[in-house]
């Protein structure tokens, strides 16, 4: 059985009700849903996104957490 976020981490859409991520890797994040904090390593916000937004991608680094709540996301590797 899978865990909440494999999918997503896996690069496949997961419909997510409340997560944390935690980045370990440069990645690319695919988000439409409620609620989306992006903070950096530091523990600064970066980015809130949220319904206003539609379906948003923003790129991610190793130390970033985002918190997810009530969304659909998936996160794409980087290569190289």
């Amino acid at each position: 059985m899978s865990k909440v976020g494999d999918k997503a981490l896996g690069g496949e859409w997961e419909t997510i009700s409340n997560y944390k991520f935690e980045i370990t890797e440069e990645m690319t994040l695919s988000f439409e849903g409620r609620s989306c904090n992006i903070l950096d390593s530091e523990g600064r916000l970066i980015e809130k996104l949220g319904e206003k937004d539609g379906l948003a991608e923003r790129d991610v680094c190793s130390g970033y957490q985002c918190y997810v709540m009530k969304a659909k996301v998936k996160f794409e590797h980087k290569d190289g």
